[in-house]
């Protein structure tokens, strides 16, 4: 993948570079938040590792810059802010993932390694199952006729479960491609995502049987008719 990492700890972006090149991915590095959302910007870049307090431009500012000007580009977030809200902050402004420095250099690499194997199902034809069928593009779901907007978490979640249609998607399946590999996600987090699928795809024609069930003890299914 050709990578972006905005970090302006000299550091940490020459450890970054030379792991991610040894991986054989394309790096460029940016040292501050402007000059790095305007290459983001370009369109470019396969993926972005960002960090939050950069010179010029912190990296919220980026994430809702980039997001605003419907840049789809996946973003990692690398950050020293650990505090929830300020996590939960740059997934609501559009980060794909995050990691706290300091971090385990094998454990990104993982996190990259997963961003690069979504990127490379996008040109894949659309997803179809049960009347519902996915736009990559647009990130959306359609159900007959009608289209279901979708957040990025959703999104994926319900490609995994089509994708495995008629068969159980276990919960670690689910927050693998959710929320990447190694991910510390609540008991109950996947169930809050699950519940916002179901409502979104309700449609009267279920008369109370949702498209995802729920199997009791291992995951979810997908209803396949």
């Amino acid at each position: 993948m050709n990578v972006l990492v905005i970090e302006d700890d000299n550091r940490i972006a020459s450890l970054v570079e030379r792991a991610l090149t040894e991986e054989g991915h394309r790096v460029t590095v940016s040292d501050n938040g402007r000059q790095g959302a305007a290459m983001l910007l370009s369109g470019r870049f396969d993926a972005t590792l960002l960090d939050i307090l950069l010179p010029e431009m912190d990296g919220f500012e980026v994430l809702e810059q980039v997001r605003a000007r419907h840049c789809k580009t996946p973003i990692l977030v690398l950050t020293a802010v650990d505090a929830v809200p300020k996590i939960l902050r740059a997934f609501d402004l559009g980060a794909d993932d995050y990691l706290v420095k300091p971090f385990i250099l094998e454990i990104l690499l993982a996190r990259v390694s997963a961003i690069a194997r979504r990127v490379a199902t996008i040109d894949l034809p659309p997803v179809t199952a049960a009347g519902v069928t996915l736009d990559r593009g647009r990130r959306l779901a359609i159900r007959h006729g009608k289209e279901i907007a979708l957040t990025r978490k959703q999104f994926e979640l319900l490609e995994t479960l089509i994708r495995h249609k008629g068969l159980i998607t276990t919960r670690e399946q689910l927050i693998e491609a959710g929320w990447g590999l190694s991910a510390d996600v609540k008991e109950n987090t996947l169930d809050v995502y699950i519940h916002g699928l179901r409502s979104k795809l309700e449609d009267q024609s279920d008369k109370g049987q949702p498209l995802i069930r729920t199997v009791h003890g291992s995951g979810y299914m997908f209803v396949a008719v």
